[in-house]
């Protein structure tokens, strides 16, 4: 049977392209490169990609956008979580300020993946930092919500090798999170103050106890709670049920999928990031750009700005 989806497409080519967010209002995707500090706005009407490099930052993690301040996003650097200016269109984005930072027993580890929830609450995974070490082998890592209240990190579970996708089902009230080390995803109660409780592994890529060759990297839900995850090695995104049956395998000609985003004025094309950088061999183009989906007759839902108090 022939696939019925259609892939496009859209450069430059990233070295490490993550962090995918759709904004609605503005019908943009933004997106980063992650170990050059890039980050990135596709906006949609022009069909045009912008980009800009921020001064005194090492990583670019992933970038929500603040609720009602239109040129000001959080990303995450390194171990500190920076407010950031930037118009979408210049080629320079600033630092206004650091909104926390992991404390000195995470020296060794970095930001990773990060999302904000259906209320508002933004949480982010940490992994160690591969300048000191492989994050496969060591499980330094740990999944945060930040606190606006009290402007903490708040640990939510730890002894993560490398955090990444982050999905919630608010009709059931489950989180998801992957943790690419342990190729695996985590299921997650959510408490009235935005804790994670109850902790489970939900769905093992090593289903058989064998190495599938891909590993689960970045996540989105559509509106029926399938989780659709980026498969980093695999050349692909799966599409899984609730319960827990592999629905679809969505080919991307490109072999580092990094993670996924629904966008489009309906929620229904899969925006998809990847990476040319060269984790696994040698990488061609179209390695490292965003592939854009349509045709999955799935649909989305809308993506999350972070509220912060002033």
């Amino acid at each position: 049977m022939a696939e019925s989806y259609r892939v496009e497409t859209i450069p430059p080519y990233t070295v490490l392209g993550e962090g995918p967010h759709w904004d609605i209002g503005r019908q943009s995707l933004y997106y980063v490169s992650l170990c050059d500090a890039l980050i990135y706005r596709l906006d949609y009407r022009e069909g045009k990609v912008y980009g800009a490099s921020i001064d005194g930052i090492s990583f670019a993690t992933f970038i929500v956008p603040l609720t009602d301040k239109p040129d000001c996003f959080v990303i995450g650097d390194t171990i500190r979580l920076l407010v950031i200016r930037w118009d979408g269109k210049s080629t320079k984005a600033t630092i206004v300020r650091e909104l926390a930072s992991l404390g000195p027993e995470h020296v060794n580890n970095r930001f990773n993946d990060g999302k904000v929830d259906p209320w508002g609450r933004l949480y982010v995974g940490s992994m160690l930092n591969e300048s000191a070490g492989s994050p496969f082998e060591k499980a330094t890592g740990s999944l945060w919500r930040y606190c606006d209240r009290t402007g903490a990190l708040v640990e939510q579970d730890r002894h993560m090798y490398i955090s990444n996708g982050l999905a919630w089902n608010r009709q059931t009230n489950k989180f998801y999170f992957v943790d690419s080390g342990a190729n695996h995803i985590k299921e997650y109660d959510i408490d009235l103050d935005g804790n994670l409780t109850n902790a489970n592994i939900w769905f093992d890529f090593k289903g058989d106890g064998k190495d599938p060759g891909y590993f689960g990297d970045g996540m989105t839900i559509d509106s029926e709670g399938n989780l659709f995850v980026a498969c980093f090695n695999g050349y692909k995104v799966l599409k899984i049920s609730p319960d827990k049956k592999i629905l679809q395998e969505i080919k991307i000609p490109a072999k580092q999928v990094t993670s996924v985003a629904f966008g489009g004025p309906k929620l229904d094309e899969l925006f998809v990031t990847t990476a040319s950088k060269n984790f696994s061999g040698p990488q061609q183009d179209p390695a490292g750009a965003v592939f854009k989906v349509t045709g999955l007759g799935a649909k989305g839902l809308a993506m999350n700005a972070i509220i912060l108090k002033e």
